[in-house]
């Protein structure tokens, strides 16, 4: 063996004027047709978050070279004029997304669509929901923003994201047909959840970047928005619902997925089952809380120091004030202005998702839900068999 090394080595070193460029020219080869086999799989995909401010609503760019869509719209009137100029810094040739959708139809991600579009001097661009459902939900809200009607008086609204002069029915419409982008990839849209954060959200998965666009059902170094329309016992259900939703990401999706939520941080440096896993304890902790306390300003506070990151305290005890004291109350504590603090171990209604007597819940817990989906792979990349075998056989005859 170290003869016929030997012999190789003092033949090119004899030869270099044969030898090299004629090695040379295979590894060129070998590098283009490799360039040219792998291009098309290579994903340039880039994820744009887009906020106001820290504590408000995110939007998301997805978009690679040639075309892009939206993920929610935003509340303020500058969320949506910002979302539009920062699509334009992306396709400044009057190339429109192809489509937005909303995860859900709460008004912090839907009223940022009056300013998107009139910033983008258009009247159109397709808008989808994932259901019947959630236009009924959006319809229900707006009802109540049209009778509160801040949008005279606010200096983050503007009159014309009023119901009364937007019509929002004539440009959100049900989605009704597979979504492809990016070279025929499928844009998962998941939904069908059980009434959780929101009686009608869905997620937005892409595949080729692990992707996972969780709307309100999953925070990431922010507040878990409780929304305040619900009362006992309902509340409580809906929360119960949610743990377990929450559990059963873990095992519909890939362990190296990328959480990209509708409030907080994008990236977040912890990974994808702890930041599952904290937002489950967040939910857990909180409802033990609840239903043994009678002042909501001690809660906030048990909250805030347990999970630092994951408290916006204003929001988070707006949302819990028609629980407080009522969860407890319901329980048998003698709730009296704000007091007592706590009511002396009662313990939650059952949920099925969370370990009777444990307050902080596990992940080994039984999930009656179930994934909500079948397993979704990491990526939807797969080279033709037929493509791997032409490599393989080029490469060969190069050397």
């Amino acid at each position: 063996m170290f003869y016929r090394q030997t012999n190789q080595i003092d033949f090119v070193n004899h030869y270099p004027s044969l030898i090299q460029p004629l090695l040379s020219f295979r590894l060129k080869m070998l590098v283009h047709l490799s360039f040219i086999l792998f291009l098309p799989y290579i994903s340039t995909i880039d994820i744009i978050q887009v906020r106001v401010s820290t504590d408000s609503s995110n939007s998301w760019i997805v978009r690679n070279e040639h075309e892009g869509f939206i993920i929610d719209c935003g509340c303020y009137w500058q969320h949506g004029e910002i979302l539009a100029r920062k699509w334009r810094e992306n396709f400044p040739n009057e190339k429109l997304p192809a489509f937005i959708f909303l995860t859900h139809t709460h008004s912090d991600n839907i009223l940022g669509l009056p300013s998107f579009l009139n910033e983008l001097n258009i009247t159109q661009v397709p808008v989808y929901v994932s259901s019947v459902g959630a236009l009924n939900e959006m319809n229900y809200w707006l009802e109540i923003w049209q009778e509160i009607n801040p949008f005279e008086s606010s200096t983050l609204l503007d009159k014309r994201q009023s119901p009364n002069q937007f019509r929002y029915n004539e440009h959100i419409k049900v989605l009704d047909h597979p979504l492809t982008m990016f070279d025929d990839e499928k844009i998962h849209i998941i939904s069908n959840f059980p009434a959780a954060e929101s009686i009608h959200s869905s997620m937005v998965y892409v595949p080729t970047v692990r992707a996972l666009f969780t709307g309100d059902l999953v925070a990431v170094n922010s507040h878990l928005f409780v929304s305040p329309s619900d009362a006992y016992s309902d509340s409580d259900n809906h929360v119960c619902n949610w743990i377990g939703v929450l559990q059963s990401l873990s095992c519909a999706f890939p362990s190296s997925t990328r959480l990209y939520p509708a409030h907080g941080d994008g990236q977040s440096s912890m990974s994808f089952i702890e930041t599952i896993d904290a937002n489950i304890r967040w939910l857990t902790y909180m409802r033990a809380l609840v239903f043994n306390s009678c002042n909501t300003t001690f809660v906030m506070r048990i909250l805030e120091d347990v999970f630092r990151n994951y408290s916006n305290i204003e929001q988070s005890r707006a949302s819990l004030a028609n629980r407080i004291p009522d969860s407890a109350i319901s329980l048998g504590c003698k709730c009296s202005r704000n007091a007592p603090n706590t009511c002396g171990g009662l313990q939650p209604p059952a949920c099925q998702f969370v370990p009777k007597n444990r307050t902080l819940s596990t992940r080994t817990t039984a999930l009656s839900i179930g994934c909500v989906h079948q397993q979704i792979p990491a990526s939807s990349v797969h080279l033709r068999i037929d493509y791997i075998f032409l490599f393989i056989i080029l490469s060969t005859n190069i050397f």
